[in-house]
C-alpha cells in the first residue's frame, strides 16, 4: 500500500511498486479519497440548502474516504456480520497478520489485504464460523471473476451495480448498495443510511426519520454530491455538529430496523 499524506491542500504518496503500476496505484488512491470527482462546485451546495452550510464550514474540505476496493468492502461486509465494529476490526487485523502480504513502505513494515487467491486458501480463522469462511470464499472467487472490479460496477450503474453483487453469498441490499457506493467512490446517491437520514430530519426539523418523498426534495439540491453529503452528515452527527443526533446512534439504528 502506499503511504499518504494529507495537508497544505495536497494528497502526498510514497510508493514502492513497478513503474508499470503508477498510473494504477495513483487512479486507486484518489478514488479511496474521493479526489477522482471535480469538487469545485461542492461549496454551492450550502448556498442552495442553508441549513447544511454551517455543517461544510464546521468540516471545510470534508470528502467521503473510500474502501481501498470493493474487494475489501464485500469481505468486511462478510466480516462484520452480527458482531461489533470493535470485534470486526479485530478479526480483520488478524485475518491480514495472518494471510496478507508483508510490505516495507516508507521505511516501515505494512500489512496489505489477503488477495482472493489467499483468501480462498483460508480454512479457519478464529473467531469466524464456517459459514463466514464460506462466504469469504465467495467474495474471493467474485473478485476473480471481475465482479468485484470498481471500474466494471461504476460502468453497470446506481441500480445494476448493486444488483450484480446481491449474486454473492451472503450480500444483501444493505451492503450491496455499501460496496457500490463506498467501494467505487460514487458520488452523487443518498443511500437510506440511517444516521444520516436521521442528521438531514433534525438538520431541517422533521425529526429522526422524514418520509422518503421529503428526503429526496430536500437531497435533489445536492446534486451531483449527494453522496458526499451523506458522509458529511453521518460524520458531523458522530461530532455533535447536529443537535439531536450525537449520541443516539445505536438507538437511531435499532428504531429503524424496527
Amino acid at each position: 500500500m502506499p503511504a499518504v499524506q494529507i495537508g497544505d491542500g495536497l494528497v502526498h504518496q510514497r510508493l514502492k511498486v513497478g513503474a508499470d503500476r503508477l498510473d494504477a496505484v495513483a487512479t486507486q488512491v484518489a478514488r479511496i479519497f474521493s479526489l477522482d470527482v471535480d469538487g469545485s462546485g461542492y461549496p454551492e451546495v450550502g448556498r442552495r440548502d442553508p441549513a447544511l452550510a454551517p455543517v461544510q464550514a464546521a468540516l471545510p474540505g470534508l470528502r467521503p474516504v473510500c474502501f481501498t476496493s470493493p474487494y475489501e468492502a464485500a469481505a468486511w461486509a462478510i466480516l462484520s456480520a452480527r458482531i461489533s465494529m470493535a470485534q470486526s476490526a479485530r478479526i480483520q487485523d488478524r485475518l491480514i497478520d495472518e494471510h496478507g502480504h508483508r510490505l516495507h513502505v516508507a521505511g516501515a513494515d505494512a500489512w496489505s489485504f489477503p488477495t482472493p487467491g489467499r483468501l480462498l486458501g483460508m480454512t479457519s480463522l478464529p473467531g469466524v464460523s464456517a459459514e463466514k469462511i464460506v462466504r469469504l470464499h465467495a467474495v474471493a472467487e467474485a473478485a476473480l471473476a471481475g465482479i468485484l472490479d470498481s471500474a466494471r460496477l461504476r460502468a453497470l450503474g446506481d441500480e445494476a451495480g448493486p444488483a450484480s453483487v446481491r449474486s454473492i453469498r451472503g450480500i444483501g441490499p444493505f451492503w450491496s448498495s455499501g460496496i457500490y457506493l463506498r467501494g467505487c467512490g460514487i458520488a452523487d446517491v443518498f443511500p437510506d443510511e440511517p444516521l444520516s437520514v436521521a442528521a438531514l430530519g433534525q438538520l431541517h426539523g422533521l425529526g429522526d426519520r422524514p418520509d422518503p418523498a421529503a428526503v429526496a426534495r430536500l437531497t435533489a439540491v445536492y446534486a451531483p454530491y449527494r453522496m458526499w453529503v451523506c458522509f458529511l452528515l453521518r460524520v458531523a452527527a458522530g461530532r455533535g455538529i447536529i443537535p439531536g443526533v450525537a449520541g443516539r446512534e445505536m438507538a437511531i439504528r435499532r428504531a429503524t430496523r424496527g
